[in-house]
């Protein structure tokens, strides 16, 4: 059965891939799903520092897949798989995006590059976040959890990282994700300046669709005194 590990760009997959390598661990292929200009910047600077360690290291690369989120939203503006919030009303949009730029591409993928094989897809999920543990909606992927059988933490998954010598990478789900803090996105803007007019440009689009529906209009980014939420996805597959 073929071994691949999924890898986000997050704590914990990082450490996951860390670990795989040190300790050689049989592992066919390591895959990322890169959202391209819907991913943080940070996390792709960061997955391309982090795949030059790996070659020079183990000589080893990751297979990227590439979807383009952003750019889809913008072409389709009636279509919005992300759940932002209402501008002037409280309500959320149906959440899609995970499933049709995350986990879909990835088990298409896997599908292809190993047709007729069982799969193990090793997932960055620490013990600290057991219950985001599920089972594969393919039926011919395997969900493993190495992470939590070794009961390690994120805390103990930063150190694993920065014991290879690396440095810790950031929270690594899109930028304009509405789970992320407020806090988290206002950073990134002014990190970042391009995402503000990129954030305007893809809210304008979309809200002048929705108006002509008849739709209340949405928030693409959130950087003032909202109420913050706990980022959740960090793991799963907006990280692993």
């Amino acid at each position: 059965m073929p071994t691949v590990i999924s890898y986000g760009g997050g704590i914990q997959s990082t450490a996951l891939v860390v670990l795989a390598m040190r300790e050689r661990w049989p592992i066919d292929e390591i895959v990322h799903v890169d959202l391209l200009d819907a991913e943080s910047p940070a996390t792709r600077e960061y997955v391309a520092r982090f795949r030059e360690w790996l070659q020079r290291e183990y000589r080893r690369d990751i297979t990227v897949v590439e979807r383009d989120l952003y750019g889809d939203m913008l072409a389709r503006p009636g279509f919005t798989p992300v759940p932002w919030r209402g501008k002037r009303r409280e309500f959320m949009l149906k959440r899609q995006c995970t499933r049709e730029y995350k986990v879909q591409p990835l088990q298409r993928y896997l599908y292809d590059r190993y047709p007729g094989e069982r799969i193990g897809l090793m997932l960055g999920i620490s013990v600290d976040e057991y219950h985001r543990i599920r089972d594969s909606s393919a039926a011919r992927i395997e969900h493993v959890y190495p992470l939590v059988d070794r009961r390690l933490t994120r805390w103990q998954c930063r150190e694993i990282v920065e014991r290879a010598g690396l440095a810790a990478p950031s929270k690594s789900s899109c930028w304009f994700c509405p789970y992320r803090s407020v806090r988290s996105q206002w950073a990134l803007v002014q990190r970042y300046p391009d995402l503000a007019g990129m954030a305007r440009a893809l809210e304008d689009r979309i809200n002048a669709e929705r108006r002509g529906r008849g739709k209340d209009e949405i928030v693409v980014l959130r950087t003032d005194v909202m109420a913050e939420q706990e980022d959740f996805c960090e793991a799963g597959f907006c990280d692993v």
